[in-house]
């Protein structure tokens, strides 16, 4: 499983980013590519779960809103996270809702305003959770350690929903797990191009440097 958490300050933009199809795709495009690889690419966001909020986007960014304006020192009330399967794994809806709600218990905003979305549009399972730092209490949640506490939580998602392994960067990896070999496939393609390049390489022509 593989984990992002990131802060902002437009809940409206968030909002319809995870609610809204791909800008990008028309109508027609959309069917289209939903018939080649048999995803959902028109209506691609499922609402698994509302929690203290409801309604369109622009209702819920409203909502969010209102609740925010209880604490005057946040700058960035906006909590996005999302949270992907390895490639071949699938989970159900009760089980993806659950996930969104530890999610949210452990960034501390299990009790404030938040949406938790699945979308269709990639092989790869994944949702999405958009929530309030700022609480109906007027305490915001804290952002600090964000990738490290991701990072956890995923691996004890992992164990708790037998899952595949995924390691996460380096840095926020047990001494021991930073032993395991890691593979990326992204930097064993670009060395097999160097090594073919090089091999059709027959002179270097210095006239051109310099």
């Amino acid at each position: 499983m593989i984990g992002y958490v990131g802060t902002g300050s437009s809940f409206l933009g968030c909002i319809q980013y995870c609610l809204n199809d791909k800008e990008e795709l028309s109508e027609k495009q959309k069917e289209e590519l939903s018939r080649i690889d048999g995803l959902q690419h028109s209506g691609r966001a499922e609402i698994l779960s509302y929690n203290r909020c409801f309604g369109n986007p622009k209702e819920l960014a409203q909502q969010f809103r209102d609740v925010a304006k209880l604490s005057k020192r946040v700058e960035k009330p906006v909590f996005h996270f999302s949270l992907r399967l390895a490639p071949g794994e699938s989970l159900n809806r009760n089980q993806l809702e659950e996930i969104g709600h530890e999610c949210a218990k452990e960034f501390g905003v299990a009790n404030n305003q938040y949406i938790c979305v699945l979308h269709k549009d990639i092989s790869e399972q994944h949702i999405h959770i958009v929530a309030n730092r700022v609480g109906l209490d007027k305490k915001a949640a804290s952002d600090s350690n964000s990738y490290k506490r991701m990072a956890a939580l995923c691996r004890r998602l992992e164990k708790q929903y037998h899952l595949q392994e995924v390691l996460s960067p380096k840095a926020f990896l047990s001494p021991n797990e930073r032993l395991l070999p890691r593979h990326d496939s992204r930097k064993a393609q670009l060395q097999k191009n160097i090594r073919q390049a090089l091999t059709e390489v027959n002179h270097f022509d210095s006239s051109q440097n310099g």
